[in-house]
Parts: C-alpha cells; structure tokens; sequence
C-alpha cells in the first residue's frame, strides 16, 4: 500500500517536470487514463429494481419524496433501517442505467444514494439495539445485503479509471464502515466469522489495488518514454537554440562577475596601499618624534650638568 501511495505521485511529479504545461493537459487523459467511458462498464445484475424516476430524470425529486414519506411513516428503528436498505438498492439498479447512459451526474446521485442510505441503515440498527430490541435477525440481513453491495462496487472499481474509480472506491470505503458496525449486533459466533471474511477481504483489495498501481505505473512511463521520444524529435532545434543562448547568457554573466571581481580587487589594492602609506607616515613621524625626544634628553643633561658644577673663580 506504501509503495502504491507514493510511486504513482513520484511519476506524475516526474511527467509535470519533464513536459510543459501544454504537453501535459494534452496527454493527461493518455498517461493517467481517466478517460473512462461510462457506458463501457457495467455491474452485476442487482435483485432489487430502479424507482419510478431516474437521478437523471427532472421529476426524480419526487422518488425523493415518496423516500421521505416511506421513513415517517415508519415509526420504529428496525422499520427506517428496512426503508433506508430498500433505497440503497434501488439507488445500485439505478447506477447500472446511469452508466449506461454515461450521465455523471446521476452516477454521483446514485453512488451517493448507496453509501448514504446504507450508512443510516447502520446507525438506525444500534438505534434499535439500544432501545432494547433483539436486532441479530436484521442485523445479518443487512450485513449481508452491504457485503452483496460492496461486491458489485468492487467488479466496477476493476473496470473503472479516474475520478468515476476514486468514486467507487470512497463508496466502498464508506460501506466497510457500515458494515463493521452492523457487524457489532449480530451473534458472537458470526460475528468471528465476519471478521475473518473483512480480513481476507482487505487483503484481496491490496492485492488488487497493489496489481493495478503497477499497471497503471508501467502504463505510464511508457506514455512518458513515448511523449519524451516525440518530444525530443519535433523540439530538438528549439532546444539547440534555447541551450545556445543559454551558454551566451551565462558567459555574459561570468564576463560581467569577472569585471566586477576585478573592480573590487582594485579596489582593495587601493586601500591597502593607503594603508601602508599612512602607515610609512606614522612610522616617520614616530622617527623624527624619537629624534627630537632624544635631543630633547641630551640638551636637558647639558643644562643640568652646567648648574651643578663647581666655579673656577670662587675658589680664587
């Protein structure tokens, strides 16, 4: 599953940073082959029949209604989780016509229906149960009905590409969700049974999706190795160009850093010889500074030494 999650992105990065944007938008539908076509895939027969009016249909507001009416009047838990599965199966006969007529609108309606109803079906079942009932009976009819469901979902998830797969498989996702918490009404013993069957199912889908995540991958680096070959053919001379004028611009901008090194080394040089010049200044100035203080020192000792000595005319 890790690897699933992250090859497909690491080689839609890679086919967005090799091509251009135009490129790109062109042949999205051939690398991640997201143009599935509806009307091509089909489910397995359902046992429950369509309602009188279709997701596609303007009137279908009015299945709608006759939905809501069906749930108020039904007065008890286990009656609107009976009312609740009843729809999700008409809304599942009703996918089978929608991709026929490859209307996505009504697919969305009906996918939706399914997961939705389904789901309420489950709550309205622990409803039950906290109340007091003794729900098992009804909690395997629906649990089964769910696993029937998940089934047929699954064999469209196989033939499905794209945004209609993703779809199919977040359905999917929602009735496991459902179906584990029916799964907490129903008797120890088949309770132990469900487990293991949810188990195995769980590997199946890994196995699955692990298996198309490869030929979906092998897919695309093949479309990639194709658009890249095409590619290379029709923009070769562009490319020569482009690398030419590259080369141009970056001597250009070494010449240019090279005139500016210099100028700064200049620079420099200019400084430093200021530097030692006044550094000579000093250093004369501190010469002529000593010589002076040196005189200073002798001329000082002279004067001293004439006050001090005896006079030759007093002794006289």
């Amino acid at each position: 599953m890790a690897k699933r999650i992250f090859i497909l992105p690491l080689a839609f990065l890679l086919f967005i940073l090799v091509f251009p944007k135009p490129v790109y938008s062109h042949h999205q539908a051939q690398v991640l082959g997201d143009a599935t076509v509806s009307s091509d895939l089909s489910i397995p027969p359902t046992t429950e029949g369509p309602g009188i009016f279709l997701p596609d249909s303007p009137l279908f507001f009015l299945d709608e209604l006759k939905q809501n009416l069906r749930l108020f009047l039904a007065f008890s838990p286990e009656d609107k989780a009976k009312v609740h599965t009843a729809v999700a199966g008409e809304r599942l006969a009703e996918l089978q016509f929608m991709l026929a007529k490859n209307n996505d609108n009504g697919i969305r309606v009906a996918l939706f229906g399914i997961s939705d109803n389904l789901k309420k079906a489950a709550s309205d079942l622990t409803q039950a149960k906290l109340q007091g009932k003794d729900v098992k009976l009804l909690a395997k009819t629906i649990n089964d009905l769910i696993k029937d469901k998940r089934k047929k979902l699954s064999f469209l998830e196989e033939q499905a590409q794209g945004e209609l797969k993703a779809q199919v498989k977040a359905v999917r996702e929602a009735l496991k969700v459902a179906k584990v918490e029916v799964e907490d009404n129903l008797p120890e013993d088949e309770l132990e049974n469900e487990i293991k069957d949810d188990l195995e199912g769980e590997i199946e889908d890994n196995v699955r999706a692990t298996s198309t995540s490869a030929r979906g991958l092998e897919h695309a680096i093949d479309v990639l190795s194709r658009l890249a070959s095409q590619a290379a053919e029709k923009q070769q001379t562009r490319r020569e160009k482009a690398l030419k004028h590259a080369i141009e611009v970056k001597n250009e901008a070494l010449r240019k850093q090279q005139e500016r090194l210099f100028e700064l080394e200049s620079k420099r040089q200019e400084k430093i010889l200021a530097a030692y010049q006044k550094l000579s200044d000093a250093a004369k100035k501190a010469k002529e500074a000593a010589a002076a203080y040196k005189n200073a020192q002798q001329e000082l000792k002279e004067l001293l030494n004439q006050s001090t000595a005896p006079s030759t005319n007093t002794q006289k």
